[in-house]
C-alpha cells in the first residue's frame, strides 16, 4: 500500500500566499496617524476591523495559525515579506565566477571551489530586512577591546 505524504507549506509560503489572496480579495490597511496603529478590513465580516502590530494581529485566524491576511497584507505593504527562492534555480557562483575552480597565485587551480563543490552555480539565499526607519540607529559591533577584569 503507497504511503500518502502530505507536503506543508512553511511560514514563509504561507505569509506569500496569504498577501496574494489578500490584494485578490481588496483587504485594505488604514493607519491611525496621531498613534500609528494599523487596522485592517475584514472579508468574513465587513464592518469589521483588525488591530495589527508588526508582530500580530488580533483576528481568530492570526491567533489559531500566527499568520493571516491581514498580517501578511501589512508585511507586503511594508516590504517584508520572505523571500522563498527556487533551489531548482541556482545562479553563477561568485566565489569562483563559475568556473568551480579556485584562484591561486594568479592562475587557476585544480581545486574546486569550497562554495559551489566545482560545479560553478549555487542555490539562491535571500534574506530581506524591511526598510529602515529613521528613527532607528543601526546596530554597530564595537571593536574596542574589553577591558581587563
Amino acid at each position: 500500500m503507497e504511503k500518502l505524504v502530505a507536503k506543508r507549506e512553511s511560514h514563509d509560503q504561507a505569509l506569500i500566499r496569504l498577501a496574494k489572496q489578500a490584494r485578490r480579495l481588496g483587504v485594505q490597511l488604514f493607519r491611525v496617524p496621531v498613534t500609528g496603529e494599523v487596522f485592517a478590513t475584514s472579508i468574513s465580516r465587513p464592518g469589521e476591523l483588525h488591530r495589527l502590530t508588526h508582530h500580530s494581529c488580533d483576528c481568530q485566524g492570526f491567533v489559531r495559525h500566527q499568520r493571516c491576511q491581514h498580517y501578511a497584507k501589512l508585511l507586503d505593504s511594508l516590504d517584508w515579506l520572505p523571500v522563498v527562492a527556487s533551489a531548482s534555480s541556482p545562479v553563477p557562483c561568485t566565489a569562483c565566477d563559475a568556473t568551480g575552480q579556485v584562484w591561486l597565485e594568479g592562475s587557476w587551480s585544480a581545486d574546486q571551489c569550497f562554495y559551489c563543490r566545482g560545479t560553478g552555480r549555487v542555490d539562491v539565499v535571500i534574506d530581506r530586512i524591511g526598510p529602515v526607519a529613521d528613527n532607528i540607529v543601526p546596530f554597530e559591533r564595537n571593536e574596542q577591546p574589553r577591558p581587563a577584569a
